[in-house]
């Protein structure tokens, strides 16, 4: 058995005394058999990825939607705070105004991506 394997195991073995479960399904990179937390995330203990679980083709589309959605707001997020650090330190107004402009689209896209998460 090689070292890394161990790793695996001791890895799984203690997520199995946490209280986690092992499932029949394998990860779909490395064959490693997946472990459902506690909190219902599936993960693969050698990969240590997040894997998601779909049933049909529409059920794949919605999670793709979801996590694509969840990017594009940790990335606005990161703008936003990029766009303070420099609205902090901008003194010519015509560079702030424009930054402002910048700001306040992100800020409604924001708001926009809320609203269709929620529906």
């Amino acid at each position: 058995m090689s070292k890394e394997d161990e790793v695996v195991i001791k890895k799984m073995a203690n997520l199995l005394r946490a209280g986690a479960r092992m499932l029949q399904e394998v990860c779909p990179i490395c064959k490693t058999p997946l472990v459902r937390l506690k909190s219902g995330e599936v993960i693969c203990p050698k990969c240590e990825r997040r894997v998601y679980i779909v049933k049909s083709d529409a059920e794949e589309r919605n999670v793709l939607a979801r996590l694509t959605i969840q990017s594009l707001e940790d990335t606005l997020t990161k703008k936003i705070s990029f766009l303070n650090e420099k609205i902090s330190r901008e003194s010519d107004l015509d560079e702030l105004y424009e930054s402002l402009k910048v700001l306040i689209a992100i800020l409604e896209a924001m708001e926009k991506i809320k609203r269709l998460s929620k529906d």
